[in-house]
């Protein structure tokens, strides 16, 4: 794979740019551009857009750099507390960006009294767009790796300088089957949006159908220092997709009931 989309000497000096921040800052600016043009046709004002962007952003690396030391490689940290802080270094987890833009964007609603869902439903279509773009980030990187594999569509990331494990071993692009949920799921929330029969409906639902399909990808996931709960049966990201869909599909429920 690439880990650097630039990887040079220029005048003396090692220059590199990371492929998956490259395509990571994509995801994020394909997502602001996609909410803005949903905001506006929806007569909803941009304002609140841009706030949410930065939101996310914020939100994003915060609560995706927390979950990752807490819960994927504490004892780590805790013999580095000066490497908590290295963020360049890598080392985010998507659930734990995804659980803390949810309480940032939901704290920001409440103060501006706008709609929670409504704004989600309008930042949804470019938020899997933006998962499919990022993911690409991870393949190209090497991290978030799958099991070992002898499928025919089976990669090895071979280059020295990849974040996989094993530079030689042939494993499933975990990275590549959520890319491709993401691109499923933008075309689906493109046809809903045109058939909303409630506000939510379309948040709700992307939520409901990724929890899903992270739960099946994770069993491929071959990145086991990331943790696992009750003796090793269910990964933290498999248990934290069990507790959101009740909860989605509750709603779901209860918001297409009351629109009958």
């Amino acid at each position: 794979m690439h880990p650097f989309i630039i990887n040079t000497i220029i005048y003396g000096h090692h220059f590199k740019v990371p492929t998956y921040g490259f395509l990571l800052a994509s995801a994020f600016s394909t997502a602001y551009i996609l909410a803005m043009k949903k905001a506006i046709k929806l007569n909803i004002n941009p304002k609140h857009v841009e706030n949410f962007f930065l939101i996310s952003v914020l939100g994003s690396v915060f609560g995706a750099r927390l979950f990752h030391v807490l819960f994927e490689e504490l004892p780590y940290y805790t013999d580095h507390p000066e490497k908590i802080l290295a963020i360049w270094e890598g080392g985010y987890t998507f659930y734990g960006a995804f659980l803390s833009c949810l309480f940032f964007m939901y704290s920001y609603t409440k103060i501006k009294k706008i709609s929670f869902l409504q704004m989600m439903d309008i930042c949804t279509p470019g938020g899997a767009l933006g998962l499919f773009i990022g993911r690409l980030g991870c393949f190209f990187a090497g991290c978030c790796w799958g099991r070992p594999s002898n499928m025919p569509w089976a990669m090895a990331f071979n280059n020295p300088e990849s974040l996989a494990a094993s530079k030689s071993v042939r494993v499933h692009p975990t990275q590549v089957y959520e890319s491709l949920v993401g691109l499923v799921l933008f075309f689906y929330v493109q046809y809903r949006f045109r058939h909303r029969k409630y506000v939510g409906q379309i948040f709700l639902e992307t939520i409901s159908i990724y929890t899903l399909a992270r739960f099946g990808i994770e069993c491929f996931r071959g990145d086991d220092y990331r943790g696992y709960l009750f003796g090793g049966l269910i990964s933290y990201s498999q248990f934290i997709s069990l507790m959101i869909l009740p909860f989605t599909l509750s709603a779901i429920f209860f918001f297409s009931k009351k629109k009958t």
